[in-house]
């Protein structure tokens, strides 16, 4: 069930975007409360990407920083 895997490394004990041990599940991949309530308050961290998505939750870039535009544009 999706309810039993941990909702920031998704299940798999590793935090992919950094390659180590998952910190909210001890790298067991198992779900708690934790991880979370960490994921409902989180700060978007889209800038390790794309800056278009949010590579812990999948949604769109919601964070709100100056100096930090959340979509990228081309001078053309």
């Amino acid at each position: 069930m999706v309810d039993d895997k941990c909702v920031v490394c998704k299940g798999t004990g590793t935090i992919e975007l950094l390659g180590s041990q998952c910190p909210f599940c001890n790298g067991t991949g198992e779900s708690n409360k934790l991880a979370k309530s960490y994921l409902d308050s989180h700060i978007c961290q889209c800038v390790f990407l794309d800056r278009k998505q949010c590579p812990l939750c999948g949604k769109r870039c919601h964070h709100d920083t100056p100096n930090k535009p959340k979509i990228l544009l081309s001078p053309e």
